[in-house]
């Protein structure tokens, strides 16, 4: 069952790879708006369910996106999604946790997810402030979604 499980949490998240890539195809006409499932994703699993099992589908899904969506040499996502969930994880556990230190630690992995952007223009991190702003409403309502225990509500 656990093997099962993990095979579906990967399928999953290929899919969330294919639609981020899918999304930002059809929105590149604007530059102030893009939607990240993946790093929605990886902030969750951050937050919530850290475990050796999840680092090992973030390296397979950042094999998938380097083979078929860059030009990047083979694994160089992956890295970024280790050093992303490694910063954020290790400054997640050391603060404490309310809504603005969720959205810098947030704005912080989306610098450093897109951080080749900042590395050429570095005035692109206001673009990146406004980017950051309606994912990390997202990941609220989403988490606040997920979090919600339904077999223990009264009807």
């Amino acid at each position: 069952m656990i093997y099962l499980k993990n095979a579906a949490y990967f399928l999953l998240t290929f899919f969330l790879v294919f639609t981020e890539v899918w999304f930002n195809t059809f929105l590149s006409a604007s530059e102030y708006l893009e939607i990240l499932p993946i790093l929605i994703y990886v902030f969750y699993i951050i937050n919530f369910k850290f475990s050796r099992s999840s680092v090992i589908l973030l390296i397979c899904n950042g094999f998938y996106y380097d083979l078929f969506f860059t030009n990047n040499f083979l694994g160089y996502t992956s890295i970024k999604l280790l050093l992303i969930c490694m910063t954020i994880h290790f400054a997640y556990i050391r603060l404490n946790s309310g809504f603005v230190t969720n959205f810098i630690l947030f704005y912080v992995s989306l610098l450093l997810y897109k951080f080749e952007i900042l590395i050429v223009n570095f005035d692109t991190s206001f673009i990146l402030l406004v980017i950051c702003l309606p994912n990390f409403l997202l990941f609220n309502a989403l988490t606040s979604n997920l979090r919600r225990d339904v077999f223990s509500a009264k009807i």
